[in-house]
């Protein structure tokens, strides 16, 4: 229990964090998904229960704030949440090369669905060749973001001695 507050409450933080600060940090007009990124990690962290209700929880975030159709994102994170967490127990955690190419593939998936659930509901969505270049900053971004990450919520957890 104590182990799923203090992933809730650093999600809920990091999305205040994203939304808040890191547009101040716009390189490139784009910015890391830092929700996404701290969902990967203690998805890999948690088994699949865990990560879908992270997931759902960061969805839901997303969707309150920022998104005018309600349920896209809580699908979305929801799917990333539970697939990573599933097969989190047969992948090695320790390695970071894992979470760098499990951020980078949730990144693509993520952005993959985001437009054919757009495209298909008949949304005006760019053509994709004008968001490519953007979606691939975004996933080296998190790729290359999540080692440090998954260090800091390694300390934090050794700090507020939760297992992980």
């Amino acid at each position: 229990m104590k182990k799923f507050i203090l992933m809730s409450s650093l999600i809920i933080l990091g999305f205040v964090f994203q939304t808040s600060f890191l547009v101040f940090f716009n390189h490139f007009k784009v910015i890391p998904n830092f929700s996404l990124i701290l969902l990967v990690v203690f998805a890999m962290m948690s088994d699949g229960i865990s990560g879908g209700i992270l997931g759902i929880l960061t969805g839901l975030l997303y969707d309150t704030m920022i998104y005018s159709i309600f349920g896209l994102y809580t699908l979305i994170y929801f799917l990333i949440g539970a697939l990573i967490g599933t097969y989190s127990d047969e992948m090695l955690r320790e390695n970071k090369l894992i979470y760098s190419v499990a951020a980078g593939i949730s990144t693509i998936v993520m952005h993959i669905l985001l437009y054919l659930i757009l495209f298909f509901l008949r949304y005006r969505v760019d053509l994709a060749a004008k968001i490519l270049p953007g979606i691939f900053m975004e996933t080296v971004i998190n790729a290359v973001l999540i080692v440090f990450v998954a260090r800091i919520m390694m300390y934090l957890f050794d700090r507020f001695n939760v297992k992980v």
